[in-house]
């Protein structure tokens, strides 16, 4: 084998295991690690896109988290100039309450926020780069919400 195509089986191999890596984002408020994370960069046309969120207490004493709504987060799904093409809570409507929980060491609320392609309309979205900005609705010290970097990923033909 010439060193040319090891190279080339080697970069094959990387790329599918990039490929396979699942994506993900994180923000660290007031000891709470709020964490975004997509299975995969590619999606197929029609495929559901699953987000999974996340809000550990990575402190060693407990974090109390108000939540000004029966909402605990949202989800964005925009082009990558911004434009945002569906909102988790677009069709939604949410108790109005304010509720505090109080996490322990270690303790975390989990939510999977799937979305099936479709704009707002409830039309399917053409392919091509996208990303996903998730947002944690709950306060905690001086923060209102903690909003995620995107997540970016690719719907194929």
């Amino acid at each position: 084998m010439t060193v040319q195509a090891f190279l080339q089986v080697m970069l094959g191999a990387m790329a599918l295991v990039a490929a396979a890596s699942p994506l993900s984002v994180e923000r660290l408020e007031s000891g709470l690690r709020v964490a975004a994370s997509l299975p995969r960069p590619t999606y197929e046309a029609g495929q559901v896109v699953e987000i999974s969120l996340t809000a550990t207490n990575n402190g060693g004493a407990p974090v109390s988290v108000t939540f000004t709504s029966g909402q605990r987060f949202d989800l964005v799904i925009r082009r990558p100039r911004g434009d945002a093409v569906w909102r988790w809570s677009h069709d939604k409507a949410f108790i109005q309450v304010i509720q505090a929980v109080t996490l322990q060491p270690g303790e975390s609320l989990s939510f999977k926020i799937p979305w099936d392609q479709t704009d707002y309309q409830g039309l399917r979205v053409d392919p091509g780069p996208y990303q996903a900005v998730a947002v944690f609705l709950g306060a905690t010290g001086g923060t209102r919400e903690i909003r995620l970097p995107p997540l970016a990923f690719t719907i194929g033909h």
